[in-house]
């Protein structure tokens, strides 16, 4: 197969051999008068893009700031702090760091927050009783801030520890800012300190400083936040900070000194490029200067016509095909043949439009598996027949002056329907000790409307009640082991079995045995598979179907839902999962 890279190599090359002699003689010419200035410029526009990402993003990072400190929450924090009892200002203070910790996200370069009040009292969000972040504050970036005057800035770096659990601190920069009461904004009611991870800014700026023999950083007040490469003796940071605001160049001995003065901060970046770099890249771009010479170009044109044909055809069908996709047809295809990467390129897409609609219908079919579970459960809150038998039973106890009972028995029903009545995604895993506990008030009232019908055994190892399971699992399970399994037997009575233990400090597992009238082999299939009765016996209506379902979507593989039953000996269900699985998104 042809490869397209050779055949236009090979062509430049025959362009480049033929203008080489032509433009050879006009090189030195353009580049004495013309190319030195126009590298100069390109110098310049790369340190200014350099200077705009900086300014970029202290100007998000201000803006971030500013936000927080107008906040409800913090300027209640600032007014409001000196006038509460320790108990509210202790309250207040976790209320304040838990709204910052939440906006801490927002940006990757934010460590850690101070808050200072007016008489110099200060609360570190990594460590509230801790002096260390107190201590920090008697340090130069800080002092020289507060000299300053300014309602906000940025300070040199500085370093300090990322959290109070750290062992060795970390190069830091911080943005200090006056927190003035936004009803009255003549009153500084305090301080705010947002502590920068100082990597980032190396980051940028050690990128950006690649080509220079130098790049200084100076804030306002001209101090050094960020320095590499050689300054010095003829070019010192002090000597760019001393210049004025509309000095953009100067030279040095053997070099030229760029200057990019931020718009809104009076901030500088200075670069220093060595004149005989300069001149290294100029011998570079005098024999590109003589390929894209004009008699190259009318060449090149002439030789790379057909080429270019060649290419631009696939091309634009590609360019089509790809408008046609983004347009929502998914049954697109191109067909290049050209014996080369372009026609890889047409294979490439053609079979990347195919993956894209099969993992489209893949996804349809997952959220559409995973509306169903949704619904299912919203549809089997509250089981209306078990409603109805409750209240029946509350009222033939009291008619027999049962008050003890009935108490016990409404007070379990009401901590069912306040489960019943919690939703959300926040709230689909709860602890094995939170289920046990609803369970129990389940089994309560069933023994109350079923007398003697039933007893339960537990045997509950304590180090798997800990363990997170999704919400309403044991309950169908022990339903269908009532009403399926011992109600149908003659002498109307049985036992329950559940148990809870933790296998390999990581397995969860659960158990729920009766010793009723079993399930026949043949009939096993269809009880996994049976939908829940609409006029159960149960709270809710959340079948053994719908139980498997929702372990697949939550654990996939790594959970797993058993029966084991024989005729008149019983029925077993064990349920395997994570003891701490995380948790997963709605």
């Amino acid at each position: 197969m042809k490869r397209l890279h050779s055949v236009i190599l090979r062509r430049i090359i025959l362009t480049a051999c033929v203008n080489f002699v032509i433009s050879g003689m006009f090189a030195y010419f353009f580049f004495e008068y013309i190319l030195k200035e126009q590298m100069i410029q390109q110098e310049r526009a790369r340190l200014a893009q350099t200077a705009r990402q900086l300014e970029y993003m202290s100007e998000d990072i201000a803006n971030f700031a500013f936000t927080l400190i107008i906040s409800e929450q913090v300027q209640k924090f600032f007014k409001s702090y000196d006038g509460l009892s320790i108990y509210d200002q202790i309250k207040l203070y976790r209320n304040t760091l838990d709204h910052l910790d939440s906006y801490r996200g927002l940006r990757k370069e934010a460590a850690s927050f101070a808050l200072v009040l007016p008489d110099g009292r200060v609360f570190w969000s990594e460590a509230g009783s801790d002096d260390y972040f107190a201590r920090k504050l008697r340090e130069p970036w800080y002092e020289n801030y507060i000299r300053s005057g300014a309602q906000f800035a940025f300070t040199v770096p500085h370093r300090m520890l990322m959290t109070s659990n750290a062992n060795v601190e970390t190069e830091m920069i911080s943005f200090i800012v006056a927190v003035r009461d936004i009803m009255q904004p003549n009153r500084e009611i305090g301080k705010f300190i947002l502590n920068l991870d100082y990597e980032p800014f190396r980051e940028l700026l050690d990128y950006g400083s690649e080509g220079y023999e130098g790049l200084v950083w100076l804030n306002e007040a001209g101090d050094v936040l960020y320095e590499s490469g050689e300054f010095g003796p003829v070019v010192t940071p002090e000597s760019v900070a001393a210049l004025s605001g509309s000095e953009e160049r100067f030279e040095r001995e053997g070099a030229v000194v760029l200057i990019d003065t931020f718009e809104k901060q009076n901030w500088k970046l200075a670069a220093i490029v060595a004149k005989r770099a300069l001149l290294m890249r100029g011998s570079v771009v005098i024999y590109l200067l003589i390929v894209f010479s004009l008699v190259s170009m009318a060449l090149n044109l002439l030789l790379m016509m057909p080429a270019i044909f060649r290419m631009s055809r696939p091309i634009l069908r590609l360019y089509q095909a790809m408008n046609t996709v983004s347009s929502g047809n998914l049954n697109t295809t191109v067909d290049i043949r050209t014996g080369d990467e372009l026609e890889r390129l047409g294979q490439g897409f053609n079979r990347m439009v195919r993956d894209l609609r099969a993992h489209l219908e893949e996804s349809i079919r997952h959220e559409q598996e995973k509306r169903e579970l949704e619904l299912n459960l919203l549809l089997s809150q509250l089981n209306p027949h078990f409603v109805y038998n409750t209240l029946n039973a509350v009222i033939y106890m009291a008619r027999k002056g049962r008050n003890e009972d009935i108490v016990q028995m409404v007070g379990s029903f009401i901590r069912l329907l306040q489960d019943a009545a919690r939703t959300g995604s926040e709230h689909a895993m709860v602890t094995l000790r939170e289920e046990i506990a609803l369970l129990k008030d389940y089994v309560a009232i069933q023994s109350y409307r079923y007398t003697d019908l039933f007893e339960v055994e537990w045997r509950l190892d304590e180090r798997a009640m800990d363990g997170l399971v999704p919400r309403h699992l044991l309950q169908p399970l022990v339903e269908n082991a009532i009403f399926h399994g011992i109600c149908p037997v003659e002498d109307g009575h049985g036992t329950i079995r559940i148990s809870a233990s933790c296998e390999d400090g990581r397995t969860l597992v659960i158990r729920v045995e009766d010793d009723g009238v079993g399930i026949e082999p043949e009939r096993l299939a269809e009880v996994l598979e049976r939908p829940p009765s609409r006029n159960g016996s149960g709270l809710r209506h959340i079948g053994l179907a719908n139980t498997r379902q929702r372990l697949r979507h939550l654990y996939g593989e790594r959970a797993e839902l058993r029966i084991v039953s024989a005729p008149r000996r019983g029925t077993a269900v064990i349920v395997e999962l994570p003891l701490k699985p995380e948790r997963r998104p709605a």
